[in-house]
């Protein structure tokens, strides 16, 4: 049984409970009583943490909310793993609390599996190996925390990998996206918590809860289980510290956890 590497902890507690969508440059948030910034484009989606904006010429802006989210942190995580041959949009701009980035169109590999649930396997491959190539990247010091054991290698940790986070784009394939969580720690921290968001995801019907086991399972296969199960327990931790984890979730977290560590 492994712990939540400190990096980690040190991400939660700086991350906003929410999860982000858009991008922009040197913006300030409003000040109370002030009118509404202007909108710098035609809304694409609007979420907790964010806005996301088409600013055109093949160009998205994703403007967080003023709660001290750090931009540059996200834009330099992106451009680190794009540079390492991860395929992530590429990042144009940042401002204060926006960043302009490539648009990149297409189904998100959750949509895709709610259109067509037979091609599951074939989702749960690309996902694995997705995950796989974000473990080869090296962590630099800067993602590290203070208290990060620095004698073994520490890997670049998505911390959000999921069909909801895939852009199946024509043009690029499989595309990574919602870098926020992003921090350095064992790869294998990193698979188990792709695990843990996927097996306790919440569904109604028994046909889909044994499609969901079979498909987290054929993840677990392909990544390895040797790698995830180390973390399990771990990666369960996590989730229950995440404040957006539904009832639901948690006690399907609460079991995947009990079972885990009798394991």
């Amino acid at each position: 049984m492994r712990r939540v590497p400190p990096t980690v902890r040190q991400r939660i507690a700086s991350t906003p409970p929410c999860k982000p969508v858009g991008v922009d440059d040197d913006a300030t948030g409003p000040s109370s009583g002030s009118a509404p910034e202007p909108a710098p484009g035609p809304l694409l989606a609007s979420g907790r943490a964010a806005d996301v904006y088409d600013v055109g010429d093949g160009r998205v802006l994703r403007r967080y909310r003023p709660d001290g989210h750090d931009v540059e942190y996200e834009a330099s995580v992106m451009r680190l793993v794009r540079d390492a041959g991860v395929n992530v949009p590429e990042v144009h701009h940042v401002g204060a609390r926006d960043i302009v980035m490539e648009r990149v169109d297409g189904p998100t590999m959750f949509e895709s599996l709610s259109a067509a649930p037979w091609k599951g396997l074939w989702h749960m491959r690309v996902l694995s190996s997705l995950q796989k190539k974000i473990a080869k990247v090296d962590a630099p010091p800067w993602m590290l925390a203070s208290t990060a054991d620095r004698s073994h290698r520490q890997s670049v940790l998505h911390l959000d990998l999921h069909p909801m986070n895939v852009i199946l784009s024509q043009r690029h394939g499989p595309m990574v996206i919602d870098w926020t969580n992003a921090a350095g720690g064992p790869a294998g921290f990193d698979a188990a918590t792709s695990y843990v968001l996927m097996a306790t995801f919440s569904v109604d019907s028994p046909r889909d809860k044994a499609a969901q086991r079979v498909m987290v399972e054929a993840f677990r296969t392909g990544r390895g289980r040797s790698v995830i199960d180390p973390f399990l327990v771990a990666a369960c931790d996590h989730r229950l510290a995440d404040p957006n984890t539904t009832v639901d979730e948690r006690i399907a977290v609460g079991e995947l956890r009990t079972r885990s560590s009798r394991e």
